[in-house]
C-alpha cells in the first residue's frame, strides 16, 4: 500500500488566495465612491437625465444644466462637500427621474440645492 503523498505549496496557495481577496476588498472600498460617481455622471447625468429635461429647453440650456451638475460632481471633493451631500444630490436626481419626466420646477429645485450645498462648503 502506498503512503499518501504530501501536497507541498498548499499553504502558499491559500495565503496567496486570502491576500488577493483582501486586496480586492480594500481596492473596492477605496474606489467604490469614485466608480459610483463616475458611472452616475457618465450614464445617469449625461444620458438619462438630459434626455428627460423639458422639451422646451434649448440645446444650450440643456447643456448648461448638464455641465452644472457634472461640474458639481467633479469639484465636490476639492470643495470639501461631504459624501452625504453628494449622495443626496444623486438621490434627488433619481427621485426627479422616477416618473420619467422632469419639470422646470424640479430642475430649478435641483440647481438651487446644488448651489446651497456649494455655498456651505
Amino acid at each position: 500500500m502506498r503512503a499518501p503523498v504530501k501536497k507541498e505549496g498548499r499553504g502558499f496557495f491559500i495565503t496567496l488566495l486570502v491576500s488577493s481577496g483582501l486586496l480586492i476588498v480594500v481596492l473596492f472600498v477605496i474606489f467604490s465612491k469614485t466608480f459610483t460617481l463616475f458611472t452616475f455622471k457618465q450614464f445617469v447625468v449625461n444620458k438619462a437625465f438630459v434626455s428627460l429635461l423639458p422639451r422646451e429647453y434649448t440645446l444650450e440650456r440643456t447643456e448648461a444644466i448638464r455641465q452644472r451638475i457634472y461640474t458639481f460632481y467633479d469639484t465636490a471633493g476639492e470643495r470639501g462637500v461631504g459624501d452625504a451631500a453628494v449622495y443626496g444630490i444623486s438621490r434627488k436626481i433619481q427621485e426627479i427621474m422616477a416618473d420619467e419626466a422632469i419639470t422646470h420646477e424640479e430642475v430649478e429645485s435641483l440647481l438651487k440645492e446644488v448651489d446651497r450645498i456649494e455655498a456651505q462648503s
